[in-house]
């Protein structure tokens, strides 16, 4: 295996991080991975390294304002304008490489999170470029509290301008998140039951900063496209999608919103929508104490799709 990381010139001539893992011999599929807020694509190391031996190609991006791509003095800022899709069009032009540099290869998409969303808009606009996607620690449809966080977001903006750190803003987005955890040690125990990943998470440079006002901003707004009727009708319906998430995860509303989305991509059609729920998982499954038999469902559901 071999694993190394470069920088991709965007077409807006921004340089985006993409770290990969590629088996010695030829690959039998691809996978693109969109990570999630706040965190790096390094942290998939483990996930990729598992991937890469079942003989995958893996690409993972850092997102602007994100990792590698930001570096310390850039994060959590995504673009002066429209930065949801912009970061969208990066995840189209990362995609666009690896199917490149192996052409005639199947490919999969894997979004987690805020990176899950930015592939529902993907997979909504261009879900033809790919043959699955996959949705980790996603959620559905919330239009009136995404429509009054934006408002909010947008007015701190007016006042403060869109490189503004707001911590109203983060309590808003997750102060609620650990509701639910009993004498949680850190304020993101909610991420995972493993203690030991939740404190690399807190220890990192990369992970946990608090994001702008426009990263708020860009992200109510993309909520707020993705989740409309006519958005999602666009999801190709002969396209795979594999959902999962634990149910403690508040992200998903405790598995609810991520029930809903299941249901109504089955109702607009789509052929081929698997759902699963992890008892007790909270938002990273990929960093849970079963995150072993979560990569190896992952796995399954893949080589069930090539």
């Amino acid at each position: 295996m071999k694993k190394d990381t470069i920088f991709l010139k965007m077409s807006d001539n921004s340089a985006v991080a993409v770290h990969r893992w590629v088996p010695d011999g030829e690959p039998v599929a691809l996978i693109q991975i969109s990570h999630g807020m706040a965190e790096h694509a390094l942290r998939y190391d483990y996930f990729g390294t598992a991937l890469t031996a079942r003989g995958f190609a893996v690409y993972a991006h850092d997102h602007r304002g994100h990792g590698d791509t930001a570096g310390s003095r850039n994060l959590g800022y995504l673009a002066d304008k429209e930065g949801f899709e912009r970061v969208t069009m990066d995840l189209r032009e990362v995609i666009g490489q690896l199917k490149k540099d192996f052409p005639e290869k199947k490919g999969i998409l894997f979004g987690h999170s805020f990176g899950s969303f930015i592939s529902q808009n993907y997979i909504e606009r261009f879900g033809d470029e790919i043959d699955g996607c996959i949705l980790s620690g996603s959620a559905g449809p919330r239009l009136p509290l995404v429509n009054a966080a934006r408002f909010i977001a947008g007015l701190t903006i007016l006042f403060k301008g869109k490189r503004h750190r707001s911590p109203f803003l983060q309590k808003l987005a997750f102060g609620g998140y650990n509701k639910r955890i009993e004498n949680p040690a850190s304020e993101n125990a909610w991420l995972s039951r493993d203690a030991e990943e939740v404190r690399k998470y807190d220890a990192h440079d990369y992970d946990g900063f608090l994001p702008t006002a426009g990263f708020f901003y860009d992200l109510f707004t993309g909520l707020s496209r993705i989740h409309r009727k006519k958005a999602m009708e666009g999801i190709p319906r002969e396209l795979p999608v594999f959902i999962f998430a634990g149910t403690a995860d508040p992200v998903g509303d405790y598995g609810r919103t991520v029930k809903a989305l299941a249901d109504i991509y089955r109702v607009q059609g789509l052929m081929d929508v698997t759902l699963n729920l992890y008892p007790e998982g909270r938002h990273e499954m990929l960093n849970e104490i079963n995150k072993d038999e979560v990569i190896r469902d992952i796995i399954g559901w893949i080589e069930g799709h090539i």
